[in-house]
């Protein structure tokens, strides 16, 4: 079960070589304002229901709004999910099944666009031979891959794929058939926060990815670094240098949650 769909390749093949139809630095705002707009049809909490209830028609344009609009939520903790992501994961490895149903299920409940969560409950049930299960989370899954390759081709720093999570760029590689070899942290031109992971087929070739995760970022500034009011934000220029003299760099991301069988 923790394959790689043909649909998700032939996508992604296909928008490398187009235009993509959303642009971070233009698209984001506007997005979000909309997922926050409960006059919109893309107001975050519609978009959710029909997630959830596999709805066909939901677009990858209304996926990646949803993914964006989550952003918002009190929930999106970034730096804090990467635990109990891993904690699911770690469960599965064991063989706990039953143990990382009941993790994820709860997990997801306040976290429902979780890439690596939603992928590792699809492999337990697939385990328990519970493929009803099984494939509904697997087709969440699919549902927000194709969203992250809609944003983006993922070949060029500004053109980066859109990643709800720190390390979700490191679950998207194996989900499509490759392999990790080394990634790293940088700014774009647009001076967006990207993860950016060489990875390869066959082992002798090598591909760059860049994965947007300013919006995480950003978070995790709110967080840590304890901006009180009246206080004076600082440059972008020094958030740059503090991170790359050892801040946000140093944080380890866990092992690629997807493996193939």
């Amino acid at each position: 079960m923790r394959t790689v769909f043909a649909a998700i390749l032939l996508l992604l093949n296909t928008a490398a070589f187009s235009q993509p139809a959303f642009d971070y630095k233009r698209d984001f705002k506007p997005f979000m304002e909309q997922s926050q707009d409960r006059q919109s049809p893309l107001y975050y909490q519609k978009l959710l229901v029909r997630f959830l209830d596999r709805d066909t028609t939901l677009s990858n344009m209304e996926t990646l709004t949803m993914m964006i609009g989550y952003t918002e939520d009190s929930h999106y903790k970034p730096f804090e999910d990467m635990e109990p992501e891993k904690e699911v994961f770690d469960l599965n490895e064991e063989g706990q099944y039953d143990e990382a149903i009941t993790k994820a299920k709860k997990y997801l409940q306040t976290h429902p666009l979780s890439l690596r969560v939603n992928k590792e409950a699809s492999y337990a049930y697939h385990q328990k031979q519970m493929q009803d299960s099984a494939d509904y989370f697997m087709d969440l899954v699919d549902k927000l891959m194709n969203a992250m390759i809609y944003s983006g081709t993922g070949k060029k720093p500004e053109q980066p794929i859109f990643s709800l999570g720190l390390a979700d760029g490191e679950y998207f590689i194996p989900n499509i058939g490759l392999k990790i070899l080394d990634k790293n942290t940088d700014w774009n031109a647009n001076n967006h926060f990207m993860e950016i992971i060489k990875a390869s087929k066959s082992g002798d070739d090598e591909i760059m990815y860049f994965f947007v995760i300013e919006h995480a970022k950003q978070k995790i500034d709110d967080d840590k670094v304890n901006e009180s009011e009246g206080k004076k934000k600082k440059k972008k220029e020094d958030k740059k240098k503090k991170d790359k003299k050892g801040g946000f760099n140093k944080v380890e991301a866990p092992a690629p949650g997807a493996k193939t069988e």
